[in-house]
């Protein structure tokens, strides 16, 4: 009967592993659908991986087969591969949620939540895992540290998760608090954490089908893209049920799984997350939020979709490219507004008119993503660009070398960003600082005549400050490029020159800092903030206002500069 109801999964495995026999297929299809509850066209990839690697799935401890089974002890969840049963591994239970589940149209209860590894180690590295309790268990609890027995691996759309299954010995070794966790209590978007299961409840701002497409090539799977929003703000959302819901509909929405996707967090709706249409005459309604939810560039995450901004095209350009033997094309450009600059690309030509910029133009349901932190706006489609008679803002601004003021200790704590201003006072001038050499090929500072890359050559010659300017215990180090840099010092390259073969390299250094150390200066350009700190690319440098040594000797005292 088993084979017959998984002809056709059986027939495209067998395809591929002709060693397998139907009748192990068929067994294997009815083990994921019957105990873990995983449909034959989701069990597919698991199915196939277990057979190419020549293994038979094992039989189910409720069968009552006296087949014995390796169990695969671990003391991480990093050791677990997707085709991993009968796994022991001691783990906490960090949360615990019970819902009512539609199983083949039985309603059952089933018990979710996250779990981490290496639970005993104090400030020691975690692995955290989604889980899945199908018993559930009486004893499993959040704050509770078990180890679990008899549990599989369970791999969906490349992300890793553990079934506890009906079978599964559960064995506390530390107490936590029997609580039902419900997410019945809607959180607001601007609230949404990083990662747990949430309610919020909000309006749909967009709404879209799409593919994803399985990286073994074993096909498609059709979802939902789009975007909600409340009066605090919008958030992406992908659902990998079926989505009827208008646009424009108000929705509350419990049990979404908060999952982060570069740097910005998305709702995925899935065969637990219950969705019903809410009322609220108070709500804002649609034109309300689309308008308070517009997007400006310093606010664009890596990662955001369906995203909603005005911008004005500075810059546009058409390139041509070839791949797999076609010729294609990419238009992209420069583009602003009062917060900032970024870059922009469009796979579509755009009735732009590169004679006419700028031109402030209405995006709708773009795309977003980083380049060394700094946004980049991708435009699948020519209808998703409207042309604008006029900007939202004051006409009169020139946006195309507008820089936003922004405190160094926002710079600092913020995003990389384009189109900057900020001010500090320089606490110190590098001995780098000066004429560098280049390398011919990829422009690197070369390290005694030589590139990392590219070996020894001559270099082209260049001229640069490397700073560091403080403000409030706010720092960031400004490398300062050639035309800044001789324009702050009102020289010309043959003069300086002649300054540094008169007093040397360090002499030269040395006169720097009598000219600015110490020295309140305001600096624009473009900066970039990762895990090394805070870097301002400087096109634009001046001195402010004249100020004591003594300020700059107490600071670099402080930061460990003296």
């Amino acid at each position: 009967m088993s084979e017959e109801k998984y002809a056709d999964y059986i027939e495209a495995v067998i395809k591929e592993c002709p060693d397998a026999t139907p009748a192990e297929v068929a067994e294997a299809f009815a083990k994921y659908e019957q105990e873990f509850y995983i449909p034959p066209q989701d069990a597919m990839r698991s199915v196939l991986r277990r057979f190419k690697s020549g293994t038979s799935p094992t039989p189910s401890r409720s069968t009552g087969s006296t087949a014995q089974r390796e169990t695969k002890k671990v003391a991480l969840l990093t050791e677990l591969t997707g085709d991993d049963r009968d796994v022991e591994i001691e783990v906490a239970i960090m949360t615990h949620n019970v819902r009512d589940q539609l199983i083949r149209g039985e309603e059952k209860k089933i018990a979710f939540g996250f779990l981490e590894d290496n639970p005993w180690e104090e400030n020691g590295k975690r692995t955290r895992w989604d889980f899945k309790d199908w018993g559930p268990h009486a004893n499993l609890a959040a704050g509770s540290i078990v180890r679990i027995e008899g549990a599989s691996v369970n791999e969906y759309n490349g992300k890793m998760s553990l079934n506890i299954n009906q079978s599964t010995r559960i064995v506390v070794l530390k107490e936590g608090v029997p609580t039902q966790v419900s997410s019945n209590d809607p959180i607001e978007i601007n609230d949404v954490p990083a990662d747990g299961y949430i309610c919020v409840v909000g309006r749909v701002l967009a709404s879209r089908p799409d593919q994803i497409h399985r990286k073994d090539g074993s096909g498609s799977i059709d979802v939902v893209r789009g975007r909600i929003a409340d009066q605090t703000g919008t958030i992406g959302f992908l659902s990998w049920e079926p989505f009827e819901h208008e646009v424009g509909t108000l929705l509350k929405i419990d049990g979404a799984q908060v999952r982060s996707f570069r740097d910005t967090p998305e709702l995925n709706f899935g065969r637990t997350t219950r969705i019903e249409i809410f009322h609220d005459a108070q709500f804002s309604d649609l034109d309300t939020l689309s308008q308070t939810t517009m997007q400006t560039i310093s606010s664009f995450r890596d990662g955001s979709r369906d995203v909603d901004a005005v911008v004005q095209i500075t810059e546009w350009t058409k390139r041509s490219f070839t791949r797999d033997g076609e010729e294609k094309f990419l238009w992209s450009g420069q583009v602003a507004d009062p917060s900032g600059r970024c870059r922009m690309s469009a796979w579509e030509e755009l009735p732009i008119d590169e004679n006419a910029l700028p031109i402030t133009v209405k995006l709708s349901g773009v795309r977003i993503r980083a380049w060394q932190g700094i946004p980049d706006i991708t435009v699948d489609k020519a209808d998703q660009v409207e042309i604008l008679d006029s900007p939202p803002w004051d006409e009169g601004l020139d946006l195309t070398n507008h820089a936003v003021d922004v405190s160094l200790t926002d710079l600092v704590a913020g995003p990389s960003r384009v189109g900057i201003q900020s001010t500090g006072m320089v606490v110190s001038v590098r001995e780098d600082s000066g004429f560098i050499k280049r390398c011919t090929e990829c422009r690197r500072v070369l390290r005694d005549g030589s590139c990392a890359d590219h070996g020894a050559n001559d270099g082209n010659e260049d001229i640069r400050l490397r700073l560091v300017v403080d403000d409030s215990g706010a720092t960031t180090a400004v490398l300062v490029n050639k035309v800044a840099t001789l324009s702050l010092l009102g020289m010309t390259e043959e003069a300086m020159h002649g300054a540094v073969e008169d007093k040397g390299d360090l002499g030269f250094v040395q006169h720097l800092r009598e000219q600015i150390l110490g020295r309140t200066v305001s600096v624009s350009g473009r900066s970039i903030v990762d895990d090394q700190g805070a870097m301002v690319l400087c096109d634009g440098i001046e001195v402010v206002e004249s100020d004591s040594q003594m300020r700059a000797s107490e600071l670099r005292v402080l930061w460990g500069w003296a």
